[in-house]
């Protein structure tokens, strides 16, 4: 075959594809149902320690947790298992001059909490008529404002920042609001309120 049969045939064929970089591969698609994040939470109504897992979405603004926390004999009338779902709202990220650290200044949220003791529901005695407690012993519906602060360390399987965040929840619950509205002048405010403080890890 003659030389410029040749190099037609080499101008003709279809380049090599060259590999795609590690670093500019697509993300995986992760399933809706798979977490993506874990938390660690004292105090605020959710136990004395609780740990649990959450899905964000919305661009990392709503996040839903479910909780499960222990309270000691210590700091109530008996052991008491707490479990939380709960639902935190946060509108604004702001980056802080260029670095991996970045505040979220306000966030809202709202949760529902369920204490499993047999001591709660013995406690309450035999002394008073059916109906005279008109709240449950157990289930607590309460709401939160926060803010939070952390750092970035690049990024996950899915495409999103893998981070470390600090949080804190002051809030309270239906019965703490009841008593303050129905005592005013007899509760100050401040004994209605829950302070509680948390970590949250975006690692996958």
């Amino acid at each position: 075959m003659s030389f410029p049969a040749l190099l037609l045939l080499h101008l003709a064929a279809p380049a090599p594809s060259a590999p795609v970089p590690a670093d500019t591969a697509r993300p995986d698609r992760a399933r809706w149902y798979v977490p993506t994040h874990l938390l660690a939470h004292t105090a605020g109504g959710q136990g004395l320690a609780a740990v649990g897992t959450g899905w964000t979405v919305s661009r990392d603004r709503l996040a839903l947790e479910v909780l499960a926390g222990y309270l000691p004999k210590k700091f109530s009338i008996t052991p008491v298992g707490v479990f939380t779902a709960k639902v935190t709202y946060a509108p604004w990220q702001l980056g802080l001059g260029g670095t991996p650290w970045h505040v979220r200044p306000l966030a809202l949220g709202g949760f529902v909490s369920y204490s499993a003791s047999r001591g709660i529901s013995l406690s309450r005695g035999s002394k008073y008529e059916e109906g005279y407690y008109w709240w449950s012993s157990r289930t607590r519906v309460g709401a939160f404002v926060g803010g939070s602060a952390g750092r970035t360390f690049g990024l996950t399987k899915r495409g999103t920042a893998r981070s470390a965040t600090a949080y804190y929840e002051l809030g309270t619950n239906d019965l703490y609001l009841v008593s303050w509205m129905t005592n005013k002048g007899g509760l100050p405010l401040r004994s209605i309120l829950t302070l509680g403080f948390g970590v949250r890890l975006h690692i996958w």
